[in-house]
């Protein structure tokens, strides 16, 4: 417990208190270096002395490394860190978790008030979680059974609970005059202590990340800029995690709070790789080394799971009373929404020449700066089943056309683009799916003689039923069901079943087998990047008839991933 610090006025004859010398207040020692107190306990100093209580004549010089945003009595931010000369002589504190202020017992602190200032007092305290005062503070008072009260020399003062030893917070201030004199008062809790002052982090006992790589990310993270605020990237990290922050204060604020906030053990990889992506020269360098080397299970599983790709040309087709289609296409580059194409009235057989025609001017806009990218068809329900990934990309210049299966391409109901049931049922599966980071299909048998109400009640009754699997092109009845129940991931092959059903020669069995062991452990974003990859398998010449990637067709939709209104974005 020599921890406790006291902090007195510099002066070059370095007089003791009692001897000429100033109490200005008491601190806590952090590291072998470092000392916590009141930023208006040392204000307009740059130098003082600290000692430790038992050592009265081993005091040591400090200068203030680091300062708060405390100008005035009633400011936030009143928080200082003085740094010593050479290491002190006792041993640092021990931070208490962030959470030992839920149920706290009594607290103590020691102040060096009048009449104190050598050896120091005691005040016991009582605050807890609901207490709070601007997000800063938490309100303490002394309880009447107690004689000892709050006073001057009590500023910066660590509060720690006596049963463990371990610091929770700090005194700040109290009131000195009226009828609560010295009762009622206020301290920073450790919480609010590392929002201004971040290398605190470093020593607290958080389980999201082992200290020394803990420490290492923040420091090569300390004063980064990135191309887009935290807050935007946390979004494009996590886009169906319900009321995320409006604003961080740092970047690095933003990762702690995706390693004690949201769930899913990939979460700091997949939010460190969007960060990644919006940083510039020396700092990406550094910190793609660190997820490489440092990252949680780095060694073992390799590099983190890439996130879906934030930018997609959509083809949306729409049905119309009067038969034909309505066609547009738009682009969502980095999820920002882009201007769509005008409304064209199509034919079933016209759509495959107007896509071909319009896609190379899309692909601009979503070329370029290393993105990743991958179309959409956003199609009404009798259109899912469309092989559109056998469709041409015909760039000017280039003497040959591509295959779409060149890129990632996924159908999407164009129905969950409106405020339906279906699309709110959906964005929770999608949740479900996401937070449990793999995509665990069901298999769906060729076999299975279930009609549209059987197969919706076995759906509606499971919420960890968010991916299918099936064995062969799925019977209207049962896509209508599994879109009406708000599945948001299902892949099929454009092939029927050869041989029977219930034995070992059939196709749909093994083709079953093989595509959810490969996908099985899967993260739902890495899906489209799989499926690319299983349909240029199944074509390396001779070409494999029974290749799970063969006809295979993934229907993949990412509620967040609306584009607005084509009508309404023409207004604009």
């Amino acid at each position: 417990m020599r921890w406790r610090a006291r902090i007195d006025a510099f002066s070059e004859r370095g007089a003791l208190p009692g001897a000429g010398g100033v109490v200005l207040g008491a601190g806590t020692l952090l590291t072998s270096r470092h000392v916590l107190t009141c930023a208006h306990v040392v204000a307009g100093r740059d130098e003082l002395w600290v000692a430790f209580p038992g050592l009265h004549e081993h005091r040591q010089r400090a200068v203030v490394e680091f300062r708060g945003g405390w100008r005035a009595m009633g400011d936030t931010g009143d928080v200082a860190v003085l740094r010593l000369d050479e290491p002190a002589p006792v041993a640092p504190c021990r931070p208490a978790p962030l959470d030992a202020l839920r149920d706290p017992p009594e607290l103590r602190a020691q102040g060096f008030p009048l009449g104190h200032e050598r050896d120091g007092t005691h005040v016991t305290l009582r605050t807890s979680a609901d207490r709070v005062l601007r997000r800063e503070w938490l309100e303490v008072d002394v309880g009447s059974e107690h004689l000892r009260r709050l006073d001057q020399g009590f500023s910066g003062a660590g509060v720690y609970d006596p049963r463990t030893g371990r610091v929770v917070g700090m005194v700040t201030d109290a009131e000195l005059h009226g009828h609560h004199e010295g009762t009622i008062g206020r301290m920073v809790p450790l919480e609010t202590v590392r929002r201004h002052w971040e290398p605190l982090d470093d020593l607290l006992p958080h389980d999201w990340l082992p200290a020394e790589p803990r420490a290492e990310l923040r420091g090569l993270l300390a004063g980064a800029e990135t191309t887009e605020p935290p807050a935007a990237l946390f979004r494009l990290a996590f886009p169906l995690f319900l009321r995320p922050p409006a604003a961080f204060h740092s970047l690095w604020d933003a990762v702690r709070y995706v390693g004690e906030c949201v769930p899913g053990e990939d979460r700091l990889a997949r939010f460190l790789n969007v960060v990644a992506g919006h940083l510039d020269g020396e700092v990406r360098i550094r910190l793609d080394a660190w997820m490489r080397d440092r990252s949680p299970g780095a060694a073992a599983a390799g590099p983190s799971p890439a996130s879906a790709p934030q930018t997609s040309i959509i083809v949306r087709l729409e049905t119309t009373t009067r038969g034909p289609y309505e066609l547009t296409l738009s682009t969502l580059v980095e999820g920002v929404p882009g201007r769509p194409t005008e409304r064209v009235s199509v034919r079933k057989n016209q759509i495959r020449p107007h896509v071909e025609r319009a896609l190379p001017a899309l692909m601009r806009s979503v070329l370029g700066r290393d993105r990743d990218w991958m179309i959409e068809f956003v199609v009404p329900e009798r259109l899912l089943n469309e092989p559109f990934e056998e469709w041409s990309i015909k760039e000017a210049g280039s003497a040959r056309p591509r295959p779409m299966r060149s890129v990632p391409l996924v159908v999407r109901h164009v129905e969950r683009l409106r405020p339906l049931l279906a699309t709110d049922l959906t964005r929770r599966r999608w949740r479900t799916l996401r937070e449990r980071g793999s995509t665990r299909p069901d298999p769906v048998a060729c076999h299975l003689g279930y009609g549209y109400d059987e197969f919706y009640d076995w759906l509606d009754a499971s919420d960890e039923s968010c991916a299918l699997v099936y064995a062969s092109n799925p019977n209207a009845d049962w896509l209508s069901a599994a879109l009406s129940v708000g599945i948001p991931v299902m892949l099929w092959r454009r092939h029927p079943c050869n041989g029977p059903c219930d034995a070992d020669a059939c196709t749909g069995r093994r083709f079953l087998t093989e595509l959810t062991t490969v996908i099985d452990k899967a993260h739902p974003d890495e899906l489209p990047a799989i499926v690319m990859k299983l349909r240029k398998q199944a074509r390396i010449p001779p070409g494999n008839a029974d290749h799970c990637g063969n006809g295979l067709a993934l229907f993949w939709d990412d509620p967040a991933r609306n584009p607005d209104p084509p009508l309404a974005m023409r207004g604009t």
